[in-house]
């Protein structure tokens, strides 16, 4: 027989009166026996649970932990002098690839500087999920090669964690993952390799890769490279920290909705999102991986343009369709990219969804007077109805699920909280949280958006896909009509935002995912840096009137020195002519 205390059952009795005429009732005590013991078993699993998965995290973060500092001991042994180290990380990568080439640097000296280099950085910005063991032995290995040398001979590269290597465990920074080791190279690490690039660090990201932030709970936070106390952007956060440190010359991440260019922007480096069918999909994290609309795109970056061709250019081989037989490969084309035929650029500055502050402004006008010395024609362009592009297309296809794959994964986790609010939020049942959204609508109505999010039917996905369809002809119909060959803009309406504050600026992603939306190859590369004179015009001239508007001004305050980028996007396919008019901002603006 189950006993219930007797202050409890005083208890249990006061509040439920009209329940409980007979309390002494055998019957009673029994229904409240069973009950407090369900909650007491079900507490004590859930303790139970919690501990083991603190303790599956523990165990990974230490092995990657021991793996760095296995790292850092060989190279006390085994690493180059101070000197030696700084002439080899002060070579670009042009530089760099020539000297590999002719034989005059080994392929184990630049391992081994680069090595050295995100070990340091690492030791500030956490931006290194592990090193890749196996760097070493294909390091000495192509010293040892007398063949010919491939176009990036000894070239260390860095992988985004997203992205399968042998042996290693792809996580998206979720404890679900960790312990499932990949059987093979992503289509993409597998070409890199057989052009002679040595893959050597894997970086972080964000837990689930779905925000801009750059923490999770296996491998941490990542800081930004100019100013610790803010974000570098996501979700390819460790690639933009390490290659805005110097601890990588060279650097593989993805793009969905920004996640190359955004901390392309915040790090001051240059990063470049393909067209999603240019260098494939296969062979990274599956999250979303079904849904067809807005798709993934791989890409490259980088200190400067001339390392994002010579990747775009060692990428674009039959190999990469032996790797991946659903991609047709269209080889670089280099008369494209090194045309001297003039162009005809449009640009805006805002996009009407948020405007960005004076320092962006500037930079976009540093980009427009240097293509106009090129001999460029630039005109102002106005981009159609992006915020209709967000909030009832980009937003309804990256959550038309309303989040259940990516809480299926995070059900038996521990939540970043980047993540815990969205989380929650899509637990709840559909009838409380449509309430809800009314409430949230009166303070943010793109907030409230994604509180009533759910998923649609079989009709109405259909009916999505048509209105993107036909907005991309709309976008097209735009650019032809002005007869635009490329469009300029801002990466981002502000520079690198506070540690973990995402989530209340996400309209200044509708720069980004707009060239999602529409498949278009698009760029960053950094043009200046916020000056004196960009902060007052910030405190004098910047718009508060929006809700947005009014974070932008706060976040915007104290970020003197900090990276500007500019965009550049062209119609699908067009990688070369991005990357050409990139690179004619770069020669004007001479970046530093």
């Amino acid at each position: 027989m189950l006993w219930i205390p007797d202050d409890v059952a005083r208890w249990m009795k006061m509040q439920l009166p009209w329940f409980l005429d007979e309390w002494d009732s055998l019957f009673w005590q029994k229904v409240a026996g069973i009950a407090t013991s369900f909650c007491l078993c079900w507490y004590f699993l859930r303790v139970m649970r919690n501990k083991k998965l603190h303790r599956r995290i523990q165990q990974k973060q230490e092995e990657v932990r021991q793996s760095c500092q296995d790292l850092v001991e060989r190279l006390r042994t085994e690493g180059l002098s101070m000197p030696h180290r700084e002439r080899i990380l002060s070579l670009s990568l042009t530089e760099l690839q020539a000297q590999l080439q002719t034989g005059q640097l080994k392929c184990m000296e630049v391992l081994r500087a680069y090595q050295s280099k995100a070990m340091e950085m690492n030791e500030k910005l956490n931006c290194v999920v592990e090193p890749l063991t196996e760097a070493e032995d294909q390091a000495a290995k192509l010293d040892r090669q007398r063949s010919k040398k491939r176009p990036l001979h000894g070239i260390p590269i860095s992988i985004k964690e997203a992205y399968y290597i042998k042996g290693y465990d792809c996580t998206a920074g979720m404890s679900y993952f960790i312990g499932k080791p990949m059987d093979h190279d992503a289509p993409l690490v597998q070409v890199l390799k057989s052009q002679g690039a040595i893959p050597f660090v894997r970086t972080n990201i964000p837990q689930t890769m779905m925000t801009f932030d750059s923490s999770n709970p296996i491998y941490g936070e990542t800081l930004n490279p100019h100013d610790e106390t803010r974000s570098p952007g996501g979700s390819s956060s460790g690639e933009g920290a390490l290659i805005g440190s110097g601890g990588s010359c060279l650097g593989m991440g993805s793009d969905i909705g920004g996640s190359i260019r955004i901390p392309s922007h915040m790090c001051g480096v240059c990063g470049l999102k393909p067209t999603v069918e240019r260098l494939g999909t296969s062979g990274m994290f599956p999250l979303g991986g079904g849904q067809t609309l807005v798709k993934v795109a791989s890409g490259p970056m980088a200190k400067d343009v001339d390392s994002l061709v010579m990747c775009m250019k060692a990428l674009l081989v039959p190999s990469l369709s032996n790797a991946w037989p659903l991609t047709q490969v269209l080889p670089f084309d280099t008369e494209i990219y090194e045309s001297r035929k003039q162009l005809r650029i449009g640009y805006f500055k805002t996009n009407g969804v948020l405007a960005p502050v004076p320092a962006v402004e500037r930079g976009v006008d540093m980009a427009v007077a240097a293509l106009k010395k090129r001999g460029h024609t630039v005109v102002k362009f106005e981009p159609p109805r992006v915020m209709y592009m967000f909030k009832d297309l980009f937003m309804k296809v990256a959550f038309g699920d309303a989040g259940e794959e990516s809480n299926a994964y995070l059900d038996n986790d521990v939540l970043d909280p980047t993540c815990r609010l969205s989380y929650y939020i899509f637990k709840l049942p559909y009838l409380v949280r449509l309430p809800l959204s009314l409430l949230v609508q009166l303070i943010d109505a793109d907030a409230a958006q994604v509180v009533r999010m759910k998923s649609g039917t079989v009709l109405q996905w259909f009916k999505l896909a048509e209105d993107l369809e036909a907005y991309k002809l709309e976008f097209l119909a735009a650019m032809a009509k002005q007869k635009l060959d490329v469009i300029l803009s801002p990466t981002m309406p502000l520079p690198a935002i506070p540690i973990g504050q995402s989530s209340q600026i996400t309209a200044a992603v509708t720069y980004t995912t707009l060239y999602n939306a529409l498949n278009f190859p698009a760029g960053s590369l950094p043009v200046t840096k916020v000056t004196e004179d960009d902060q007052k015009k910030l405190q004098e001239v910047y718009p508060a009137n929006t809700l947005y508007e009014k974070v932008t001004l706060k976040m915007s305050q104290g970020t003197d020195g900090l990276p500007v980028s500019v965009q550049c996007a062209a119609r699908p396919f067009q990688e070369e002519l991005v990357l050409r008019v990139m690179k004619d901002i770069e020669q004007e603006v001479k970046y530093k």
